[in-house]
């Protein structure tokens, strides 16, 4: 921004890519801090349910989402983007939160470039995951974030380390890889509509919803983050307000259609209806009656895999008091009610007053203004956050 410029907002682009459909959103984010960010057009576009899951076939199919959204945006004629930004849900990248630790005997500065050091370090050590997940994917991956959560000097949780004198460094650091086969088609997709914008960035979905997250509700300390989505469950963990941890398990919305689709031997189409029924309490009793113990059999699976992810946390992590749940509203009380239920939730997490929260739309409209169209809270939790991040680096 030039030194007389009266600019006071930019318009940023955001593309909500997951593994169920890609939302698009136009958003005007203010340069100072009084006013909200507005979300000014927004889109959503499913991308195709497939009787099998084939990760090739399934980029494709959200590379045409993407284009159909990116698309929608354009042609909406309010202006073009002065940044874009692609923010990714499982499976679309690999992220891991690391504590990282140097000790030297004596004392030293930490710099910048000892950042980088132990980040280059970090990042050869994740190869091992990158490759197990992406087994079949061909070329290499590409960072697409490292946000430090936090640095401790000497034992001390430090604000403004760089600079200072020490022995000891702990950093808490999330870093996110892609494919880079990944990345460069979005790009090339979104260079189609938007021409010439090379301003195109990425962050992860975990992230976004950590950040809106934690500055909505400042009065949760140790919580669950958990993102039902179309293909993947992803479980983020924090702890004493940092992100200590993240897990993830293939089964989502999609996979819930598939299964019936399946079991009950119809159409994928038909077990979106017959699911809606059931869940609206208009079913017939013979329809229930086949219905419900292939549910059954898909909540004990659902379960069993939230368990063994709990399971597998550190014993040593603060036990939440919140679990909050982004998911898609036609799924929802279906899934929050078998997740009260459970009595592994019940021994393990319900502890003290533990809170299962939502986070539609709405409870954002604090932190976030909507115009001319309905509260996608997925594409208000990107908005929150990349305010967030503007004011934080620009």
């Amino acid at each position: 921004m030039g030194l007389f410029s009266s600019k006071k907002e930019k318009i940023v682009a955001i593309f909500d890519i997951g593994s169920g459909s890609v939302g698009g959103a136009l958003v005007s984010v203010p340069f100072d801090d009084k006013n909200l960010p507005t979300i000014i057009k927004s889109t959503r576009t499913d991308i195709v349910t497939r009787k099998e899951v084939d990760f090739e076939l399934f980029l494709k199919d959200m590379i045409l989402a993407l284009g159909f959204a990116s698309k929608a945006l354009y042609h909406s004629k309010l202006g073009a983007p002065d940044e874009i930004i692609c923010v990714l849900a499982s499976p679309w990248y690999v992220s891991e939160t690391r504590m990282i630790k140097m000790t030297k005997e004596h004392s030293f500065t930490f710099t910048k470039s000892i950042v980088n050091e132990l980040l280059e370090k970090e990042v050869s050590a994740l190869d091992a995951l990158y490759k197990n997940k992406y087994e079949n994917v061909e070329g290499t991956s590409e960072i697409i974030e490292h946000p430090i959560l936090g640095i401790s000097l000497n034992g001390y949780q430090v604000d403004d380390p760089l600079g200072k004198r020490t022995r000891s460094v702990e950093m808490n650091m999330v870093i996110s890889l892609s494919p880079k086969i990944c990345l460069d088609k979005i790009k090339e997709t979104i260079e189609k509509t938007f021409h010439h914008n090379d301003n195109i960035t990425f962050s992860s979905f975990m992230m976004d919803s950590y950040i809106a997250v934690r500055d909505r509700y400042m009065s949760h300390e140790s919580y669950l983050l958990l993102d039902i989505g179309g293909e993947i469950t992803d479980i983020a963990v924090v702890s004493k307000g940092i992100l200590k941890d993240s897990l993830s398990f293939p089964y989502g919305k999609k996979s819930l259609l598939r299964d019936i689709s399946n079991k009950l031997k119809i159409e994928l189409r038909d077990a979106k209806e017959i699911f809606s029924l059931y869940n609206g309490g208009v079913i017939s009793e013979k329809e229930s009656a086949r219905l419900e113990p292939v549910l059954n059999s898909i909540k004990e699976s659902w379960m069993a895999s939230f368990r063994e992810c709990i399971s597998a946390l550190p014993k040593t992590l603060s036990l939440p008091n919140a679990m909050f749940i982004t998911i898609d509203g036609d799924i929802k009380d279906w899934f929050i009610k078998i997740i009260k239920d459970e009595e592994f939730v019940q021994s393990t997490l319900l502890n003290k007053k533990f809170a299962i929260i939502p986070l539609d739309g709405p409870v954002f409209l604090n932190m976030c203004d909507v115009r001319n169209s309905g509260c996608d809270s997925f594409l208000m939790i990107e908005a929150i956050s990349a305010r967030r991040k503007m004011n934080l680096y620009d």
